[in-house]
Parts: structure tokens; sequence; C-alpha cells
């Protein structure tokens, strides 16, 4: 069951802080009217706030009725608010101690501070949205890319719940026909058999499991994807970083070992956010700083997405590029085959058993050639060659849940194949596998997870 709706009302800044054109500042809850008609001024004596309506005045402190700002206000009486609360917004300039004072006013006559998320978890708890719609709004606002914002709007306008919905329902009539063949065995119902059964469930064992495996593209559209580049020193790692991203972000001198710490930046291809990171030289270490550097990197290569090992193929194989292996295990990979616009003096089957049979990509990082092969494939690794799929997943909370509801209803399905003692069995399987769509949904929830949830908004959302 979800939490009981709060009655008290809330309010907060809902802009960014710094200086703007306009700035905003929200209130949720039953006293909206009165705080309106304490702190507002219309220009027209004889104007009445109507719900949905603009009306431009001053606000004004309660105290003594000073002067804060001009403002344009808007009261919207529920249920058709945001919240599905009455509401009220006070629109003023940007400054930041201009909404500071028209905050601290609202808070003076009854208002308390809303907390992160607040505003959203207010319209999930009133029934205007439901979980993954709420999440949405958070997904929207932190789009890193426009693939991210599509599944952000695609899970806002309904398109996971309204998935759900349908597998929910087809596995729900599953088990109401389970229910009462067990309940009601001599009451002329028609026998039930397994594929009746199995025929209603199908459907949503394909969907959910389409959804599950589209998880780890949708999170690397979400969150970006980590890419190291790794090497021996001297091999062009920080030129490679600097050509991908088109600018001289790392230090390149022609002197070993320059780069002692992980330089980072940022940059998209293909509407996939990238975190290029070039790395300290692979070699023993030659002073405490480098090994510093060296251990930095084995930390992050268990979090990254992919590896680009970068080869100089102008030398011939130095002794750190038989260590490969260590660094590459169960990641993928692709090796930038680097300066050749130089002599060549090595060659591909020369590479350690780890690199060969990895993507090779020709790029010379200091002349900018091969750059948008190399991105190419490093797409392609990470993302594949389908086109997106019509509903991807980039929650770890959904995955979690989905996961958990299609292993009940892929156990229902052993079950069914296997026609033994099978009526209560399945029932069991399909109520747990409903039972976390549930809680995906929000239809069952604790006041935990909620916290957990929209904890990770910001204030005045």
């Amino acid at each position: 069951m979800r939490n009981e709706a709060p009655s008290d009302t809330i309010a907060a800044i809902a802009t960014p802080v710094g200086r703007s054109a306009i700035g905003i500042v929200r209130v949720s809850g039953p006293l909206s009217a009165q705080i309106a008609l304490k702190l507002f001024r219309p220009a027209k004596r004889d104007h009445r706030l109507v719900s949905h309506r603009f009306c431009f005045g001053q606000v004004v402190n309660p105290r003594d009725g000073q002067l804060i700002d001009e403002a344009m206000v808007a009261f919207m009486r529920a249920p058709k608010t945001y919240t599905r609360e009455d509401c009220l917004e006070i629109q003023v300039h940007g400054g930041a101690l201009v909404l500071r004072e028209v905050l601290a006013a609202v808070l003076s006559v009854g208002a308390r501070l809303a907390q992160p998320g607040e505003f959203t978890l207010r319209a999930f708890l009133n029934g205007r949205i439901d979980l993954p719609r709420a999440e949405a709004v958070l997904d929207l606002v932190e789009a890193r890319s426009a693939a991210a914002l599509r599944m952000a709007r695609d899970q806002l306008q309904g398109g996971l719940s309204t998935a759900m919905g349908r597998w929910r329902a087809s596995i729900q009539e599953a088990l109401c026909l389970l229910e009462a063949a067990i309940e009601f065995p001599e009451e002329g119902i028609p026998e039930l058999t397994p594929e009746e059964v199995l025929a209603l469930i199908q459907p949503s064992l394909t969907g959910m499991g389409k959804a599950v495996a589209s998880y780890c593209r949708g999170r690397l559209w979400r969150e970006g994807a980590a890419i190291l580049i790794l090497g021996p020193v001297n091999v062009g790692k920080s030129s490679l970083l600097n050509g991908l991203v088109g600018f001289e972000r790392a230090i390149v001198t022609d002197i070993p070992g320059t780069t002692r710490d992980l330089v980072e930046e940022s940059l998209e291809w293909k509407g996939l956010p990238i975190r290029a990171m070039d790395t300290a030289g692979i070699r023993p270490a030659l002073d405490p700083v480098e090994a510093l550097g060296q251990k930095l990197v084995q930390d992050r290569v268990g979090s990254a997405d992919l590896l680009v090992w970068v080869v100089d193929a102008s030398l011939p194989a130095p002794p750190e590029l038989g260590e490969a292996g260590s660094w590459l295990a169960r990641k993928p990979c692709v090796v930038a085959w680097n300066k050749i616009d130089l002599e060549e003096r090595l060659r591909p089957e020369d590479l350690p058993a780890p690199l060969r049979g990895r993507p090779l990509v020709r790029v010379s990082a200091l002349r900018k050639l091969g750059m948008e092969e190399l991105l190419d494939a490093i797409h392609e690794e990470l993302m594949g060659a389908e086109e997106i799929p019509e509903r991807v997943i980039a929650n770890a909370r959904h995955l979690t849940l989905l996961e958990r509801s299609l292993g009940h209803l892929e156990k229902a399905e052993g079950l069914l194949r296997a026609r033994s003692e099978w009526l209560e069995l399945v029932a069991e399987e399909l109520r747990a596998g409903l039972s976390a769509m549930d809680e995906l949904l929000g239809n069952e929830q604790d006041h935990e997870v909620l916290s957990a949830i929209f904890s990770r908004f910001c204030v005045g959302k």
C-alpha cells in the first residue's frame, strides 16, 4: 500500500542558485491560497486570484508590508496541479537574495521547507503518477545525451508503466484461473491445462526478458561509458585523449611517464556520453608518485566499461605489452594501433594473445588520424550494431525487480512444462512475480525505499 499523503504545506526555491531573469518559489498544500492572500498585493485592487491564471502585483513582507519584489503569481487549485494539492507559484526577479526573502516570507506564514524531491513525492503519494514516472522526472533533469532524454520522456509518458500493466494483467488472469481451479474443483469449472496458463504468461515472459536484456545499453545511455586509455609509457595515450576530445586536454611531452594521475574529459559520440581517461603508463614504477598513479589505474579498471589499449606501431613490442592479459580480463577492449604516420615496425600478429582478436583501429594520435574510426569501434563494442529497442530500462531498481519477477515466471514456466503437482506451485510463483511488479510500480512500497529514491532529487522538484 502507498504511504498516506501528507497534509501540511511545503515550499522551496525551484530555480537554480545564481542570477537569472526569473526565479520561482513553489508552494504546495492546503495553506497555498492563504499564503497568497497574506503575501501578494495585486496591481489592480479589484483583481481576485483565479485558479490557473497569472496575476501581476507585488510580494510584500507579511510583518510590515514592505515591498520584497514585483511578481507574477499563479494559484492553482487541486486536483489539477503537479502534486494534486492546492499549489502556488511566485515568479520574481532571479536574484539569490530576493528569492531567499520571498521563501522566508512564505515560511513565516505557515509553510515548511520542502525536502529534496518532496513535490514529486507528493505527486506519487496522491496518485497522479506511479513510481517509474516519478523517477523519470529525475532522469529527465539529469539526461546527458539525446538517447537518455528519449528514454526519460518515454518513461515519463508511461511507456514502462503501460508495458508492465499489460504484463501484470496477463499474469493476474492466469493466477485467477489457477485459484479458481484450486479453490472450487467441484463447481463445474472446465479443467485448466498447463498450455492455457503458458499461453497467458508467455507474452509477459518475452516482454520482461527483452526489458532486462536492454539494461546494459540503457545504463550506458543514461550514465555514460567510462573508457580507460591504457598502455606502456610513451605510446601516445595523452595525445590520443587530446585527439578524441578535440583539444589539448592532457600534457604531451617526449619524456616517458609524463602522466602520473588520471586525466579525464567528457565527449559524446552517436548519442553515447563517454568519459575518456588518460592513465599512467604501465612499466616498473620509478618513484612513489608513479607507483600511486599506477595503483589508481588498477583501481579504476574494475569499474571501466571499456579499455583502449594503445600500441606504438613504430617500435618493436616492449616487455610491458606482455602484461596486457592481467589488465584485460573480461573487459571489452579496442586496440589503438598508434603512430601510423611513422614506419611500422610492429605487426598485429606480434601482439600478445589477450590483444589478438580485439578490434584494431589504425590511428595517428599526433596527426588526429583515425579518431572517428576509433570512436565508431568503441561505440560498437559497447552498444552493438542493433538499433535502439522500443523499450529500454536504465534504472538499477527496475532491473532488480524485473529480474526477480522474471525469475518467478520462469520457475512457473518450468513447472507448467513438467506438468507435476503444478497448480498450487505455479500459483505461488505467479503471486511472487506480481509482488515484485507491484513493488516496481510503487503499489507496494515502504518509507525507506521512497526516501532513498526521492532524496536524489533537488530541493524544489
